[in-house]
């Protein structure tokens, strides 16, 4: 992908799936704060982000106690990085965890926000609302009525942030998910597509969960996920991945993938 020569309006660092705990199956937290340290290097020393994205599971859960204790030291690790930090929620920061405790740990404001910078109109959605057997995500309809009346109220092109998936990738390329299709998708994702294409503003929407890159186009709308930072399944090891955005003052929306498993792609 060349270099944009348009004006950027705002960079974006994301990071998901970091999974900061013990070596879970294919989720090997242990390596997590050495790649959280090199994700925050890059982001410090290089591409020098106006803010980052956490897209959740940041923790692999153990027990109340311990889960707080990483939570926080998640955040800690990802504030070296220098610019503010936006957190959505992923199943397993909240499987040990009330939300107004995790709220707190982290320093969110709500489960489900918005706020503008740079020009642009960013949502951050909770797909645990609720959490289905664990894993799985839900939009509720009180959600998705405040994200309807919250992209009427913009005149800023948006990007929308979610752990699980909205758009209709397949969940048979995951050794897990293809044999629990219901946990990998965000049930109530069919409305939440209408409501983003229906506002003409959403440029992009960015989730985690699945620990793979995906990119679909629906309606207009690119849906692009983002591998998990420390899967190791398709790796033979740590995946290392973490995303970089570039957003310009025309809209035009590009992204890069680092990693053992790069992409770049650009929307415009």
């Amino acid at each position: 992908m060349a270099e944009s020569l348009e004006v950027m309006a705002l960079r974006i660092g994301l990071v998901t799936d970091i999974h900061h705990g013990p070596d879970v199956d294919v989720r090997t937290g242990s390596a997590a704060r050495s790649l959280l340290a090199a994700f925050t290097a890059c982001m410090r020393d290089r591409f020098r982000p106006d803010l980052i994205v956490d897209l959740g599971d940041r923790i692999n859960d153990v027990d109340p106690e311990t889960d707080r204790v990483r939570l926080r030291e998640v955040r800690d690790m990802l504030e070296t990085a220098g610019p503010p930090v936006v957190y959505a929620w992923g199943n397993h920061d909240l499987t040990n965890v009330a939300p107004a405790d995790a709220r707190a740990i982290l320093g969110k404001q709500a489960d489900h926000e918005s706020f503008d910078a740079n020009g642009y109109h960013l949502v951050v959605l909770n797909s645990q609302d609720p959490t289905v057997e664990g894993i799985g995500g839900t939009l509720s309809s009180a959600q998705l009525d405040w994200l309807e009346q919250d992209l009427r109220a913009t005149s800023r092109p948006a990007i929308v942030f979610c752990h699980h998936p909205l758009d209709e990738q397949d969940p048979g390329r995951h050794w897990y998910f293809a044999d629990h299709p219901d946990h990998a998708l965000a049930r109530n994702r069919e409305r939440a597509r209408r409501i983003l294409a229906a506002s003409g503003r959403v440029r992009a929407v960015f989730n985690g969960h699945m620990h793979l890159n995906t990119v679909e186009v629906i309606d207009g709308v690119p849906y692009i996920t983002v591998m998990s930072l420390v899967d190791s399944k398709m790796t033979g090891g740590p995946s290392g991945c973490f995303a970089e955005i570039a957003l310009t003052d025309a809209g035009a929306v590009e992204v890069r993938v680092r990693g053992q498993l790069p992409l770049a792609v650009a929307f415009r």
